[in-house]
């Protein structure tokens, strides 16, 4: 019996190559550019009817009642509450809380807002006086309108810009 055979008689590529001795990507290719490779779902349900899936529920259908998932839900919560630190610093420079009432929002705005009562509105920013982003001491928190902000970071830029030699900014 060929290889092509044994496939098409519902056999693995693992265990076509077991039998004919030929290496598992040889098949998958030779398989492939005859049109007749299964799909991986195809071989995951073939797998599962013969009972040679490898990792025991593998493309079997699961029922959860709901006290199952209410214990893994209050299981993660117990987890979150452990281990969790409640704010990441991300790729801005800026930390945000990660958990809680806060969630997703930026450390120094939440603090801000605490500070004056309400929510910034559309216009408002917070400025790092120091310019250090994760230092979010209220002493180094100052509420700007959006243009009083650019302006003071134009001046900043403008002071400590260099100049080529012909007299443009770098």
């Amino acid at each position: 019996m060929s290889e092509y055979e044994l496939y098409l008689s519902g056999l693995s590529i693992p265990q076509v190559s077991l039998i004919t001795g030929l290496a598992k990507s040889t098949l998958r290719f030779r398989f492939k550019k005859r049109g007749i490779l299964r799909s991986r779902k195809e071989s995951i349900l073939i797998a599962s009817k013969d009972g040679r899936l490898g990792s025991g529920m593998r493309g079997k259908k699961r029922s959860f009642s709901k006290d199952w998932k209410k214990k893994i839900s209050m299981s993660k919560i117990k987890h979150g509450d452990k281990n969790a630190k409640g704010r990441s610093l991300k790729p801005s420079g800026y930390y945000e809380y990660t958990r809680g009432e806060f969630k997703g929002r930026l450390v120094h705005i939440v603090l801000m807002e605490k500070k004056i009562g309400r929510r910034l509105y559309s216009n408002e920013v917070v400025h790092h006086k120091n310019h250090i982003k994760t230092d979010n001491r209220l002493e180094n928190l100052e509420l700007m309108t959006r243009s009083e902000h650019a302006r003071h970071h134009a001046k900043h830029n403008l002071h400590n810009r260099k100049r080529d030699e012909n007299g443009k900014f770098k």
